[in-house]
């Protein structure tokens, strides 16, 4: 059997509100790390600056100080291109993994508004679990108590109605004003037996 290979839509189940937090999180974090490199690459300017001026206290040698310039340029220029690409790293597994542990969150709150379109229909099946290392396991089990509780109480009443049902047949109750709301309660009940399963 084919193993379901996951799409990074797939993640994005409540795509705005997801989006919205994740773009919030790596924009700030990416501003975050570029002030901080901003920072670093100011104080490794200063420092080749304050080494050229210490040259130029000591000696006039200026194909010595061209050499040291360049090579202090470089390494300047060197720590920027790395602090920009471990920046752009950081921010893009940042993201991924915002993405990721937003689904945590959204596929419970994504499941239990599922569940609840269900119970507007009328609907009340079994809740199953969610996926081990979801978020939100409190909640949603005590949302499925709900649920639980809400279906038994429906299962009751529908053996309730079916006994008054028996008891009508056995009384011969078939004509009539009370035989026609006999007939819609048993149509009644078998929706009410259907939404349960």
């Amino acid at each position: 059997m084919a193993k379901h290979r996951r799409k990074l839509s797939n993640y994005l189940l409540d795509k705005s509100m997801q989006m919205r937090y994740v773009a919030f999180v790596t924009i700030m974090s990416a501003l975050i790390s570029g002030a901080l490199g901003y920072l670093i690459w100011r104080q490794e300017a200063d420092a080749s600056s304050y080494v050229l001026e210490a040259f130029d206290a000591f000696t006039k040698d200026t194909e010595l100080r061209a050499a040291i310039a360049s090579k202090l340029s470089s390494g300047d220029n060197k720590l920027i291109l790395t602090m920009a690409g471990a920046g752009i790293g950081l921010v893009v597994v940042l993201f991924l993994y915002l993405v990721v542990m937003t689904h945590k969150v959204a596929g419970p709150l994504y499941k239990v508004s599922r569940y609840f379109d269900q119970m507007a229909e009328g609907k009340l099946g079994n809740v199953y679990a969610l996926r081990k290392g979801d978020m939100l396991q409190d909640f949603y089990e005590q949302f499925r108590k709900s649920h639980d509780a809400l279906r038994e109480r429906h299962i009751a009443d529908n053996d309730v109605m079916q006994k008054f049902l028996a008891a009508c047949d056995a009384a011969g109750v078939d004509g009539g004003a009370l035989g026609k709301e006999t007939a819609n309660l048993r149509a009644h009940l078998k929706k009410r037996t259907d939404a349960v399963g």
